[in-house]
């Protein structure tokens, strides 16, 4: 059974939590401020889903603390709707952000999504019709060996490692930054991106990347 941490302190919405994520046979483990979190956090959770109004802090500096020691995955459900508190969460370290009110359909596909991570380590990845050979370093559509540089290989394979959730473009800039040793304008990213797509082209007719205006990419297939 997957353990799921509920950072809120609305007891209210606390109490329908846990009752909607158990009804998904998920186990919920509640805590009810940045103390409590911190005391409860293990590596045996394997999502946390955090308000960022807490009582005795902020989610977005409990969610930087998280990420010192842990890799579990985070989304935050909050109220606060802006742009700006919304690239302030993912640059934190948030793997996605809901904003309430929210409907439970839509929460379970994104815990799901987040779920179904893939693992860094894993030799060869399928996904829609690509075939990723991380050994190699090589991508294969239908079979057939794609023409891409390093900087594309490595924003590719971070997408699809993190399939459904949301890569800020600063957070992809520090990825391949640290893969390739080779400093990425922004803009330059934007320009890898139009590689990418135009190299992968589109599965069933859509492309296997969408972009969040503002935000940053979240790989769709």
């Amino acid at each position: 059974m997957q353990k799921i941490l509920v950072v809120e302190d609305d007891q209210l919405i606390q109490r329908s939590l846990k009752e909607a994520l158990e009804l998904k046979d998920y186990e919920v483990i509640q805590a009810f401020n940045v103390k409590q979190t911190l005391e409860i956090m293990n590596s045996s959770i394997d999502l946390i889903i955090m308000d960022i109004q807490l009582p005795d802090g902020n989610g977005i500096s409990l969610c930087q603390h998280i990420r010192e020691n842990y890799r579990t995955p985070l989304l935050f459900l909050t109220c606060k709707n802006s742009e700006q508190s919304i690239v302030e969460g993912l640059s934190a370290g948030g793997d996605d952000y809901v904003c309430k009110p929210f409907g439970i359909q839509e929460l379970y596909a994104r815990i799901q999504s987040l779920l179904r991570r893939i693992p860094v380590n894993q030799d060869i990845i399928y996904t829609a019709d690509l075939k990723i050979d991380t050994k190699n370093y090589q991508v294969y559509k239908n079979g057939q060996l794609l023409d891409l540089t390093n900087v594309c290989y490595h924003i590719l394979l971070c997408l699809i490692q993190h399939h459904g959730m949301v890569i800020t473009r600063q957070n992809l800039l520090d990825l391949v930054e640290s893969q390739t040793q080779h400093f990425i304008e922004d803009n330059t990213l934007s320009v890898h991106m139009k590689r990418i797509r135009q190299t992968l082209g589109t599965y069933h007719g859509q492309s296997y990347i969408e972009t969040l205006r503002g935000v940053g990419y979240r790989w769709g297939q």
